[in-house]
C-alpha cells in the first residue's frame, strides 16, 4: 500500500514538473533576434544534465526512482536523429513496469517500447526561432530492487552508477575569405610596386597567408587554414590553390562516423577506424555552383572529391586543392572558402544513487 502511495506521489511530481518546465521553455516571444555570427559561435553541440534531485541522492530498495534529463542543443546544427541510452546497474535498479516516459514536446522524443533504455530524439540548433538552441526535458520512472540482502548481507547500502549516453549526427560549417594569387613567380606584380622595394602589400587586394579561426557553433571545428599557390606541373600558365585545413575535436565527447551513431549508442561493435572519423567537403566560392568543389584526400568508397579524416589525439590536417586551377593572368583576388564537416558525436553523463536497505527492526 505504501509503495502504491509513493508511486502516485511521484507521478503527480512528474505531471507538475513538466508544465512548469514547459512554461519556462516556451517564453521566447520577447527574445531579441540572433545574428549569424552569434549562431556560428561556440564549441558545443548537445549538452545534457540531470534534473535537480532527479534521481535523488539516496533512495530505499524496492522503491520508485524519478529521473529527469535536460537536453540542450547549443550548437548551430539541427539534430534530426539522435539517440539516448540509459545505463543502469540492472542487479540493483531497472525501469519501472510503467516507465512513464514523458517529454515537454512529444514530437522531440520517440521512446522504444521494446527497450525503454533506448530512445530517439531531435532538437533544433541555434536560429531565429531558438536563439540559444532548442531544449527538452525527459522524465521517467525507475525502480530499485529488493536484493541488497542477497548481494551484500553485511552492508546497509549500495551506491549504484547511472549514466546517459547521447549519440547524434552533426555538422560544422566554416566560411573564411582566402587570397588567390595567380602570379606565383611575381612577374606581374609591377602594378603594386613601391619604387624599388617590390610589391606594396598595402596596395594589393590581399596577400596569401595562414588564417586562424574562432569557434563555429559545433564540437568539431576548423582551427587553421594554410594556403599555397602551386603551378601546374604540365602548364606553367596555370596555378592550383591548395589549402591545408586543421580540424580539431574541441568538445568534451568523442567523434564517430556519422552513419554509425545508433550503433555507438547500442554498444554494437564498431571498428577502431570508424571512431574519430570526419567527412570533409570544401568549396571555393559558391557551394551551389557546379565546379567549385575542391578535391580533398580521398575517402574509401566515397565520392572522389570528398575527404575523410581520422583525428589523432583529437586533431589532424587534410589537404584540399582546386584541381581546375586558374590562369596566371587573373592576378590577385579574394574568394570565400566554404568548409563543411559531417560526423557523429557521442557523450556521456553519469550520477550515483545510494540505495539503502529498508530496516525491518
Amino acid at each position: 500500500m505504501q509503495a502504491k502511495k509513493t508511486t502516485t506521489a511521484l507521478m503527480i511530481w512528474l505531471l507538475i514538473l513538466l508544465p512548469i518546465y514547459g512554461c519556462t521553455k516556451t517564453q521566447k516571444e520577447y527574445t531579441p533576434s540572433v545574428t549569424s555570427e552569434e549562431i556560428y559561435t561556440g564549441k558545443q553541440g548537445l549538452e545534457m544534465e540531470f534534473f535537480e534531485n532527479a534521481p535523488p541522492e539516496e533512495v530505499f530498495e524496492n522503491s520508485p526512482v524519478p529521473v529527469g534529463i535536460r537536453l540542450y542543443n547549443k550548437g548551430a546544427y539541427d539534430i534530426e536523429e539522435g539517440h539516448l541510452t540509459i545505463g543502469l546497474e540492472k542487479e540493483y535498479i531497472k525501469f519501472n513496469a510503467d516507465p512513464s516516459i514523458k517529454a515537454i514536446d512529444d514530437d522531440n522524443v520517440d521512446p522504444d517500447d521494446a527497450n525503454p533504455e533506448h530512445m530517439e530524439f531531435r532538437l533544433k540548433g541555434k536560429g531565429v526561432e531558438h536563439p540559444d538552441g532548442e531544449n527538452e526535458l525527459i522524465t521517467f520512472l525507475l525502480r530499485t530492487l529488493g536484493k541488497l540482502n542477497d548481494k551484500d548481507p553485511q552492508s546497509e547500502s549500495h551506491t549504484s552508477l547511472m549514466s546517459v549516453t547521447s549519440c547524434y549526427g552533426y555538422r560544422t560549417r566554416a566560411v573564411e575569405t582566402v587570397c588567390i594569387d595567380t602570379d606565383v613567380y611575381g612577374f606581374k606584380k609591377k602594378a603594386y610596386d613601391n619604387d624599388e622595394k617590390g610589391p606594396d602589400k598595402n596596395k594589393m587586394p590581399c596577400t596569401v597567408g595562414d588564417i586562424t579561426l574562432a569557434s563555429q557553433g559545433a564540437p568539431v571545428a576548423v582551427t587553421k587554414i594554410e594556403s599555397e599557390m602551386l603551378p601546374f606541373e604540365d602548364n606553367a600558365e596555370k596555378i592550383k590553390p591548395r589549402f591545408t585545413i586543421t580540424i580539431k575535436n574541441v568538445g568534451g565527447g568523442e567523434v564517430v562516423r556519422k552513419d554509425l551513431t545508433q550503433e555507438a549508442c547500442l554498444s554494437t561493435s564498431i571498428g577502431y577506424k570508424e571512431w574519430n572519423s570526419v567527412n570533409v567537403e570544401a568549396y571555393l566560392s559558391d557551394p551551389e555552383k557546379e565546379g567549385n568543389k575542391l578535391d580533398c584526400d580521398l575517402v574509401k568508397g566515397g565520392n572522389e572529391d570528398d575527404g575523410t579524416l581520422i583525428l589523432k589525439e583529437k586533431e589532424d590536417i587534410i589537404r584540399c586543392s582546386y584541381e581546375k586551377g586558374f590562369d596566371n593572368t587573373m592576378g590577385v583576388f579574394s574568394s570565400p572558402l566554404y568548409i563543411i564537416l559531417d560526423y557523429g558525436y557521442t557523450d556521456t553523463i553519469s550520477t550515483e544513487v545510494k540505495i539503502k536497505k529498508q530496516l525491518t527492526h
